[in-house]
């Protein structure tokens, strides 16, 4: 008897505090925390990887008692990203979306191009 194959796709429901709901099937790709001491605050993030190959990523942080919940819902179309945070949607070129970031986190032009290569080699991993 031939066994049967388990689809490791499942049914998420995400919640905001814009009072967002996000839906979509997919799975777990991979999930991360950190607590701040400073401000005794927990920070959980979460990507998800749809089957129509989109990323949703999902933020929770603060404190026990006053949680802040996001979650981003990203599609790289060609050379655009959108991203819908359950009620609006910006497109922006990928390249401009990576410049922008990369100055927020202070990365310098040298660093960006190797850390953009990583972020492609990760990207083609998750939607494989």
């Amino acid at each position: 008897m031939a066994e049967k194959r388990q689809d490791p796709m499942e049914e998420h429901v995400l919640y905001t505090d814009t009072g967002a709901e996000v839906r979509f099937r997919g799975r777990l790709f991979s999930e991360s925390s950190y607590f701040d001491e400073d401000e005794g605050s927990l920070t959980r993030l979460k990507l998800y990887i749809t089957d129509d190959n989109r990323q949703v990523y999902s933020v929770v942080s603060g404190p026990s008692a006053a949680k802040s919940r996001r979650v981003y819902v990203l599609r790289v179309e060609d050379d655009l990203c959108h991203i819908n945070n359950g009620l609006q949607d910006v497109s922006l070129h990928t390249d401009m979306l990576l410049t922008a970031v990369f100055g927020l986190c202070g990365i310098n032009p040298a660093q960006a191009e190797s850390l953009k290569a990583a972020l492609e080699d990760t990207l083609k991993a998750a939607n494989s």
